[in-house]
């Protein structure tokens, strides 16, 4: 029982080092880190609650966000909704124009402007074909052919940069 008690003052001790830095990595804080894991298996058993803790409260705050997202998504359809009334009112009732002790209100037409697409039937290669001035090229590195080529052994042209990264070394709690 009293292994189950370490582990849990073990990890308090880790999460108030965490707190009372606020998070940032200080020398003093990873010295203070490496001091409470350098005690055993117990001490890494306390970090692991710990780590696990800190995903659980990351996660919350990343739905917590999505939530204040999408409301705030919400309360602009509100505004667009509200302004299209108010627009609404003031062109019948006020020829376009109010003005309040607070307050001046009134409707603005914006430029005409033109949009264009492709049509879906349509073949934009065939467009470029025949009318290369409507159609704008971009140019970019297929990394994926470029991947099984070098992977192959074959050639790479000496224009293209080729960086080699090793793998990256992390910790996986189960």
């Amino acid at each position: 029982m009293s292994g189950l008690i370490d582990v849990g003052l073990e990890a308090i001790a880790i999460q108030d080092a965490l707190v009372e830095n606020l998070g940032e990595l200080t020398p003093e804080l990873e010295a203070k880190l490496d001091a409470l894991l350098a005690n055993g298996a117990e001490s890494l058993d306390a970090a692991a609650w710990v780590v696990r803790k800190l995903t659980a409260d990351a996660e919350a705050c990343k739905e917590e966000s999505l939530r204040y997202e999408n409301r705030a998504k919400s309360f602009m359809a509100q505004v667009d909704y509200l302004k299209g009334r108010m627009l609404f009112a003031v062109d019948a009732a006020f020829n376009g124009k109010i003005k309040t002790s607070k307050n001046t209100i009134w409707g603005q037409t914006s430029a005409p402007h033109v949009g264009f697409e492709v049509a879906l039937w349509a073949d934009i290669a065939k467009i470029a074909e025949e009318n290369s001035v409507f159609v704008r090229k971009q140019y970019s590195l297929d990394k994926t052919a470029l991947k099984q080529y070098y992977e192959a052994g074959e050639t790479i042209p000496a224009e293209i940069q080729v960086t080699e990264l090793p793998g990256t070394r992390f910790l996986r709690i189960k």
